[in-house]
């Protein structure tokens, strides 16, 4: 334990298996495709997205950075219902809105630079905000959003900081000392950073790239790093790692390792797709199983532009879903064709299943007129 220390019309059914690894007959199978309008030129895979279900049915949140504000919407119909205002005008010099998470009906809480954690109400009032005190490693950002949103747990706010701040000029002695966790007190003044790290092998073979998606089930929030195959479960009612657990898809193995400045921001992106690694990690309540999404490697054969090599890195070529029971064991493992689903953030688990976009930055079909997802459901 780490102690201190655009839409494509496709009908398919996936049979997991792994070559490797039996994990038994698991069916994922395509519900149908839902199309969802956008509003005031939102993007169609918004970075910050998430889906709550109400007495009035489901609806996505999403940050429109257009116009700077937050909006929610009726799922899967898109009418808008709700545009919350970030503007903050008493502290527009010294706060910037870095996410926010719907965690009550009518409360999201917010993250700002510098290092701040705050709550508004659906007018975009700030009602209450907390700084965040000094961790054993100068932090100098904190968000949240699709992939690490905020979770209330224990009277608290919790919240996630995955970069190793200095990456170049760390050790490997001073992973241990970047706290990835931190929480806010509701029921009194105050906030904290928790002894949770990546793990003390993490840079062995050398300085992987940071960074992390998590998900929480009752008290338990579960740590999935993206160049990582270990998943560290944090307790709240402690707050501390009281599991750590190896998970890893048969597709990933070598991850980016970064020793020293690359030449050039080509060959950095191509690193980056010619290695693998994890993305998007969640929670499904309604079937009581996880998703990690992973990304294989993708191999760059031919010469490309700097722009494209920097879509292929936003929307990888090549994606994958594993599922996981509770106690994190596999259930099934697949690969979607190439180009056919865009792999970062757009991904919702909603009641009838898991949304997961099909517009691929990189596909033909691709567009920003609107969201574009296949429903997915696991049958046994």
């Amino acid at each position: 334990m780490y102690l201190k220390k655009k839409l494509i019309p496709v009908i398919f059914i996936f049979i997991f298996s792994c070559n490797d690894q039996d994990y038994g007959k698991f069916i994922l199978k395509e519900l149908d495709e839902i199309v969802v309008p956008v509003n005031d030129f939102a993007l169609s895979n918004p970075g910050m997205i998430s889906i709550y279900d109400s007495d009035s049915g489901e609806h996505v949140m999403i940050y429109n950075h257009v116009i700077n504000k937050l909006q929610i919407s009726e799922f899967p119909s898109g009418k808008l219902k709700l545009n919350i205002p970030l503007e903050f005008e008493s502290e527009k010099r010294t706060k910037r809105f870095t996410g926010g998470t719907l965690i009550a009906e009518d409360s999201i809480f917010v993250t700002f630079y510098p290092p701040s954690l705050g709550m508004i109400n659906f007018k975009g009032d700030l009602t209450f905000e907390q700084k965040l005190p000094e961790s054993n490693y100068r932090v100098s950002h904190i968000g949240n959003g699709s992939m690490i949103p905020l979770f209330k747990s224990n009277g608290r706010i919790y919240g996630a900081q995955p970069f190793l701040m200095d990456h170049h000029r760390m050790s490997k002695e001073d992973v241990q000392k970047q706290q990835l966790v931190y929480s806010v007190s509701l029921e009194e003044d105050g906030a904290a950073w928790h002894e949770v790290f990546y793990s003390p092998t993490y840079w062995d073979e050398g300085k992987k790239l940071s960074y992390f998606s998590w998900a929480k089930r009752g008290d338990l929030i579960y740590i999935s790093p993206f160049y990582d195959h270990q998943i560290q479960v944090f307790d709240t009612k402690t707050n501390q790692v009281v599991n750590v657990k190896t998970v890893k898809s048969s597709q990933v193995d070598n991850f980016n390792v970064v020793n020293q400045m690359p030449e050039n921001e080509s060959k950095s992106v191509i690193a980056t797709l010619e290695s693998g690694q994890y993305e998007t990690f969640l929670y499904d309540k309604y079937r009581d199983v996880f998703y990690r999404v992973f990304l294989p490697p993708y191999p760059i054969e031919k010469q490309y532009e700097i722009e494209e090599l920097r879509l292929m890195e936003r929307s990888r070529p090549k994606t994958g879903i594993m599922v996981l029971d509770a106690d994190l064991n596999i259930l099934s493992e697949h690969i979607f064709d190439l180009f056919q689903v865009h792999s970062s953030d757009n991904f919702l688990v909603g009641k009838e299943g898991l949304y997961v976009s099909t517009n691929n930055m990189n596909s033909p079909s691709f567009t920003d007129d609107q969201m574009s997802y296949v429903k997915l459901k696991l049958d046994q």
